[in-house]
């Protein structure tokens, strides 16, 4: 009687090696996700806060026959600080259709800002690094005496 006995085959080199691709494979695609969602959102909560400081600055103006750029500086840094932005260079413009003041024209405020980046400024420093300029404007109608 012969007996024949059954070769196993040999395990592959790469046997246990699918753990360490996975977790590279995670790591190489996890950071750049990771990364743009929080420059996304960075640049979304810029976004907001800008427009809330244009409509801010243009409804302070049409309120008041003399706008104060003090007061409506206060009020981005604080729709700025709201949405987590602090030390962002904030511009605020106004223009007039008609004399500024006067009931029933109107008032556009315009607000620049520029966004760095996630991680740009500690590379770069703050002024040279890359950033992104959002701007927002809004139109608000100059109150009347009886409506201020």
């Amino acid at each position: 009687m012969t007996e024949t006995h059954a070769q196993m085959p040999e395990e592959p080199s790469d046997a246990g090696t699918a753990v360490i691709e996975f977790i590279f494979a995670s790591i190489v695609l996890l950071i750049p996700v990771v990364y743009l969602m929080l420059a996304i959102s960075q640049l979304q909560a810029a976004s907001y806060a800008t427009t809330s400081t244009a409509i801010s600055a243009s409804r302070i103006a049409a309120r008041d026959a003399d706008p104060s750029e003090r007061r409506a500086h206060q009020v981005a840094d604080m729709h700025f600080t709201d949405f987590g932005l602090t030390g962002v260079p904030i511009t605020i413009d106004y223009s007039c259709s008609g004399p500024c003041g006067q009931a029933g024209s109107l008032i556009t405020a315009r607000v620049e800002t520029k966004v760095s980046l996630p991680g740009f400024p500690l590379l770069f420093g703050t002024k040279h690094a890359p950033h992104i300029t959002l701007r927002a404007t809004h139109t608000d109608v100059v109150a009347t005496a009886g409506e201020a």
